[in-house]
């Protein structure tokens, strides 16, 4: 993968994913709200129950706040990503420049104009990897937050055995939501598995490569 290329993976597939992961989390919502109401018509037969759907439903909530801040800060790394991709393109060229015409009376001067360019280059990669830490501690929270839901429903299956004739309602939502949990937990472990990828070609490259 060559370095442009690298530029845009973490963007471009991470916001695929998290279309989905946002997708997912809100019809996570949606079937918690059902169990809710299932719920409350079961009255004291499912009294253990509600918390259970309280905390899950403020999980999945949280869960697309997350998300659209891991879009913003992917927006963000988009582009200074792009700027980094300029400033290295600019350098190479003067440095092909000052190669060429290494005789030239003002030549001096381009080395000057390299060696400001390459501090913006390494501001701009500071803040690169800047985002990119932050969008990994994003991902790992939602993860995080999709395993804890996993354990409360789980959980919830129990108090659904005490629901008599909603039981087999209260167990199939509780399916629906342990299915979406795995599949947010998924899609943001590929998420994280590209951006990491991507990170490892940043670090590998050098400002005299080839792109």
């Amino acid at each position: 993968m060559k370095v442009n290329e690298a530029a845009f993976v973490s963007t471009t597939s991470v916001a695929a994913e998290l279309f989905v992961v946002a997708k997912v989390a809100r019809a996570m919502s949606i079937s918690v709200k059902n169990a809710k109401a299932i719920a409350n018509r079961a009255g004291a037969k499912a009294r253990g129950f509600s918390p259970i759907t309280d905390f899950i439903d403020e999980m999945s909530i949280e869960t697309m706040k997350l998300v659209n801040l891991i879009n913003h800060d992917s927006i963000e790394l988009s582009r200074v990503a792009i700027n980094e991709l300029r400033i290295r393109d600019a350098v190479l060229k003067f440095q092909k420049v000052k190669e060429i015409a290494s005789d030239a009376k003002y030549i001096s001067t381009l080395s000057d104009s390299i060696s400001r360019l390459r501090k913006l280059q390494n501001e701009e990669r500071t803040k690169l990897f800047s985002y990119a830490r932050k969008l990994k501690d994003l991902m790992d929270d939602i993860s995080q937050r999709m395993s804890v839901a996993s354990v409360i429903v789980s959980n919830s299956r129990i108090e659904a055995v005490n629901a008599e004739e909603y039981r087999s309602n209260l167990e199939s939502i509780a399916n629906d939501i342990e299915n979406a949990c795995q599949t947010i937990r998924d899609r943001v472990n590929s998420s994280e598995q590209r951006l990491e990828s991507a990170i490892q070609q940043w670090k590998g490259c050098t400002v005299n490569e080839s792109y």
